[in-house]
């Protein structure tokens, strides 16, 4: 009996929905509020919406449709967000690639995915290797794009459909694509939606590579939520963001949140600390709790193939034993 009630995870939730589709619900509930911020360059939701409604037409031109692939290669910048929702509102799947990663292995990621079209910024084209797909700036081709429909698109993917492929580590040789379709990170945002409450996602870090799931959160269940995207290259960034003191959720692995412990650049505004990636030591989260803003630590584990998290815990505060990965 025991067994069964640790297991019961069942819940109702929208399991005819795809990603993009919790994301324009929020468009048309809260058009004004910001949806994404990037150093000192704001977006609403309306606006972001019009944004990757226009790539999104413009890539539907282009033969993008339900499980077809596009890359995305660019950096962190607000075109990264749109580049990631246009592609999911012509109905394809992203396929993240890190500039930062070595030639071949972009090389490696173009070739494997077959992506039909690569997403990226002109500054970033003299470092493509020899590759087939066809390429598209979007701050170089934006005029053309712009041309399009600002409206939303009618809906081509399934639930069953593809959302996006991440190549893991390849601790076993080559990168391997870890294929995931929009009906688990709907249940994983219908999850989260019972954990986390809104205005502890109202302002959510988003430092992850988008080449990581931990991004799937950052992202996809803000704006599923209503949240700010505040956007950084790295978790060590935060406390030099103009944003700084919006930041309500911080969502990273243990060793870059003992470091803001260590810099002491927390803001007092964080609520929530999810750390997941690593082993997370108790002495850590104590830390944590030693802040007294910061009200719950999560610990989550959770392989790609699983669509981010699979189990969690909230540690409990003045805990003196290691904490465990939780529950389902």
């Amino acid at each position: 009996k025991l067994l069964v009630e640790w297991n019961a995870t069942e819940t109702e939730y929208a399991r005819d929905a795809v990603m993009h589709q919790l994301f324009e619900a929020q468009v048309d509930a809260t058009p004004d509020a910001e949806a994404l911020i990037v150093g000192e360059e704001r977006l609403t939701y309306a606006e972001l919406n019009r944004r990757a409604n226009q790539l999104a037409h413009y890539l539907r031109a282009q033969g993008i449709g339900p499980e077809v692939l596009v890359a995305v290669l660019m950096e962190r910048t607000t075109e990264m967000i749109v580049a990631m929702l246009g592609i999911l509102k012509a109905g394809g799947a992203y396929v993240p690639i890190d500039p930062a990663y070595p030639q071949e292995r972009i090389g490696y990621t173009l070739e494997d995915s077959q992506a039909a079209i690569l997403l990226t910024q002109e500054s970033l084209l003299s470092m493509l290797p020899e590759h087939t797909a066809q390429v598209i700036c979007l701050d170089r081709d934006w005029e053309a794009i712009a041309e399009h429909s600002e409206e939303n698109l009618p809906n081509l993917a399934l639930p069953t459909n593809l959302s996006y492929v991440i190549y893991t580590s390849g601790s076993t040789g080559l990168p391997k694509g870890v294929a995931i379709q929009h009906s688990s990170v709907i249940a994983f945002i219908a999850w989260a939606k019972t954990v986390f409450s809104a205005e502890e996602m109202s302002g959510v870090l988003a430092s992850t590579s988008i080449c990581f799931d931990l991004s799937v959160y950052e992202i996809f269940v803000t704006v599923s939520y209503g949240g700010k995207v505040i956007l950084a290259d790295n978790a060590l960034h935060l406390p030099s963001l103009p944003a700084v003191n919006e930041v309500t959720l911080i969502n990273t692995v243990p060793s870059a949140a003992k470091e803001l412990v260590r810099m002491n650049a927390i803001p007092s505004t964080v609520r929530v600390v999810n750390l997941a990636g690593e082993p997370l030591p108790n002495t850590l989260a104590q830390s944590l709790y030693a802040l007294e803003h910061v009200e719950k630590v999560f610990n989550l584990y959770g392989p790609s193939e699983d669509t981010t998290y699979s189990t969690y815990v909230q540690v409990t505060k003045g805990a003196t034993s290691e904490p465990t990965i939780g529950r389902p």
